[in-house]
């Protein structure tokens, strides 16, 4: 599976998440959020990231998902 996401770094949330198949499909839809986001500075971060689950995902690519207070906490408890 192929994940598009769309990140507010300024605000740290996730502004959009989309599933794909196809890596070049993800593609193709990451060059259009590109065009999209473009006057919205450089705050916007588009990736396509490939994992086989949404949870593989999240735990390779947390900032994406979690707060800081989140991630720490997750670090702890995955320290124990």
């Amino acid at each position: 599976m192929y994940f598009l996401l769309v990140y507010d770094r300024e605000r740290g949330v996730l502004l959009s998440e989309r599933v794909f198949e196809s890596r070049e499909d993800a593609l193709q839809s990451r060059f259009r959020s590109e065009k999209e986001h473009r006057d919205g500075g450089h705050n916007v971060e588009i990736v396509v990231v490939g994992a086989a689950s949404r949870e593989d995902l999240q735990r390779t690519h947390g900032r994406y998902f979690f707060s800081l207070r989140e991630l720490g906490e997750r670090t702890n408890v995955a320290a124990r």
